[in-house]
């Protein structure tokens, strides 16, 4: 019993810990997904000449920022998971215990339990317990979707995120410079030639059926396509829309109490041409209460940086 003490429980012991220490999933290649880029800013064409636009994008005006960094791609579940272990933080969904989620990723089981639906948005079911951590509410995980957007992040969420990162929200004149990639008054990140397989947005008859043409029929994970413009940033058109903290001063039912934000880049669920839901494009825009939360929202964050030498780029 001596020698059992002595010299093999301890040597159980290593071997038990060795095992436990394999087990453990290196999860450092999703660091790659919090990289920023950083742009040199200046003059640049907002907006579009379409007079048919509704969402406010309309008229082009010129305007300009200043040099600052954005993030590559937007804030994945693995990025967000850091955020919420390091700061116990409760979402927004969370603490109100729902959230939409589009009809086709509800399993039956829930499906068939939900009564409530919104007037001419059918497609969006209230959820019990959907969040970023369960996006299709019980029975659902980010298990295998650690490099997908997180999603079902409110204006709120996405705000006490990136300040926990020492970082904000882009404003929404910094997000389009961003989408342009350096291309002045083109429609798409890359130009103004449509690519089905640059971005994650409704192919068919909506909302019954997607032929996904582009490989994915909702979310999508955010390295899915190449990155969409010359400075080399991923998935700002189509997938999820990102939050940004311009106030959405289109809405004229603003008001102090329920202030809404202004949301750019569409989501897997907006059109080519616009003929439903919205038209993906580098101009699509939208506005959404600060406590929203849906299954296709999402966020990126930003930066000021110093100019030592400011030019005067224009696009």
């Amino acid at each position: 019993m001596e020698f059992i003490r002595i010299f093999v429980l301890p040597l159980l012991s290593v071997l038990l810990n060795f095992g436990s220490v394999r087990c453990v999933k290196d999860l450092s290649e999703y660091d790659k997904y919090e990289d920023m880029v950083t742009l040199d800013g200046g003059r640049y064409w907002r907006g579009v000449d379409d007079k048919k636009s509704k969402d406010g994008s309309h008229p082009a005006v010129q305007t300009s920022v200043k040099k600052f960094k954005i993030n590559k791609f937007p804030i994945t579940n693995h990025s967000f998971r850091k955020f919420v272990k390091d700061q116990r933080y409760i979402t927004t969904a969370e603490e109100y215990a729902w959230s939409f989620v589009f009809e086709s990723d509800v399993p039956e089981n829930i499906k068939s339990e939900i009564t409530d639906k919104l007037p001419n948005a059918e497609w969006w079911l209230p959820v019990p317990k959907a969040y970023w951590k369960h996006p299709e509410g019980d029975g659902s995980n980010i298990n295998s979707r650690l490099n997908w957007p997180a999603v079902h992040i409110s204006h709120i969420d996405a705000t006490a995120y990136c300040k926990w990162k020492g970082l904000r929200l882009t404003t929404e004149d910094e997000w389009e410079f961003a989408v342009r990639g350096s291309l002045s008054k083109k429609k798409y990140p890359w130009g103004d030639k449509y690519e089905k397989n640059r971005m994650n947005i409704w192919q068919g008859k909506f909302p019954g059926e997607n032929k996904a043409s582009d490989g994915y029929t909702t979310v999508a994970p955010v390295d899915a396509y190449p990155a969409q413009n010359n400075y080399g940033i991923y998935d700002m058109i189509g997938n999820t829309w990102e939050w940004t903290s311009t106030l959405h001063k289109d809405d004229k039912k603003q008001d102090s109490k329920n202030k809404q934000f202004t949301l750019r880049g569409g989501s897997f669920i907006d059109s080519k041409d616009g003929s439903f839901n919205h038209k993906a494009r580098n101009a699509v825009r939208m506005g959404n209460e600060a406590d929203a939360g849906s299954n296709n929202l999402g966020f990126r964050c930003a930066a000021d940086v110093k100019d030592k030498n400011p030019g005067k780029n224009e696009l």
